[in-house]
C-alpha cells in the first residue's frame, strides 16, 4: 500500500513538473534532411493535405505546365513536383511542355520539411515527436499573356508521435492538421493520398 502511495505521489509531483516547467524542446532534425520514412512520411502527409486544399479547377482541360520555383531541393524536389503533377491531372490538366501550355502551375515552395521534438516527465515519460510542414503558393497564369488566373496559400502540417511511460515504449502514431487546426490521427500514413 505504502508503495502504491510513493509511486502515486511522483506521478502527480512529475505531471505538475512538466505543466510548471513545460519541459518540451523543438530541435532541426540532424542529418541531411529527411533521413528516415518517419520524417518522410510525415512530410509526405503534410505535402498531401497542403495540395488536396489547393483548387485546381482553372486547369480543367487545358494543356498545363508545371514549374516549381522557391525552397525547392534535392530532398524535397521529387515529391513536391509529384504532387503538383498528379493532382494537376485529377483537375483534368493535360500535362504538357512548356511551349505548348494553355496554363502555367507555378507551385512555390515556401517551405517543405521536418524537426525532431520531445517533452519529458523525469523519470515517468517522454514523448518523441517528428513533426513536418509543406508550406506552398499556387500560381495559375495563363501562358498567352502571363495573366494570373489564380494565387493560393496552402499549408499541411504533419507529426509522429511516441511515448514512453516508466521506461515502456508505446506504438508511434501519425496524425495531420485538419482544416480546423486539431491534430486527428492518420491509421495507415501508406493509404493517405
Amino acid at each position: 500500500m505504502k508503495s502504491k502511495l510513493i509511486l502515486a505521489v511522483i506521478v502527480c509531483l512529475g505531471m505538475s513538473m512538466q505543466m510548471l516547467l513545460g519541459c518540451s524542446t523543438t530541435q532541426k532534425t540532424g542529418g541531411a534532411g529527411l533521413v528516415s520514412v518517419v520524417a518522410q512520411n510525415v512530410v509526405r502527409i503534410a505535402g498531401v493535405k497542403a495540395i488536396d486544399s489547393a483548387d485546381l479547377s482553372s486547369l480543367d482541360g487545358m494543356t498545363t505546365f508545371v514549374k516549381l520555383s522557391g525552397f525547392v531541393d534535392d530532398q524535397n524536389r521529387g515529391f513536391i513536383d509529384h504532387l503538383a503533377h498528379s493532382r494537376a491531372e485529377n483537375a483534368g490538366a493535360r500535362l504538357v511542355s512548356e511551349d505548348k501550355a494553355q496554363r502555367m502551375l507555378e507551385v512555390v515552395v515556401n517551405s517543405a520539411g521536418n524537426d525532431r521534438g520531445g517533452s519529458r516527465v523525469p523519470v515517468i515519460s517522454r514523448s518523441e515527436r517528428t513533426e513536418g510542414a509543406v508550406d506552398l503558393d499556387i500560381i495559375v497564369r495563363d501562358t498567352s499573356d502571363g495573366t494570373k488566373i489564380a494565387n493560393q496559400h496552402v499549408r499541411g502540417e504533419a507529426k509522429y508521435q511516441q511515448t514512453t511511460v516508466v521506461g515502456l515504449q508505446g506504438s508511434g502514431t501519425y496524425y495531420v492538421k485538419n482544416d480546423n487546426g486539431k491534430y486527428v490521427e492518420v491509421p495507415n500514413p501508406t493509404s493517405y493520398r
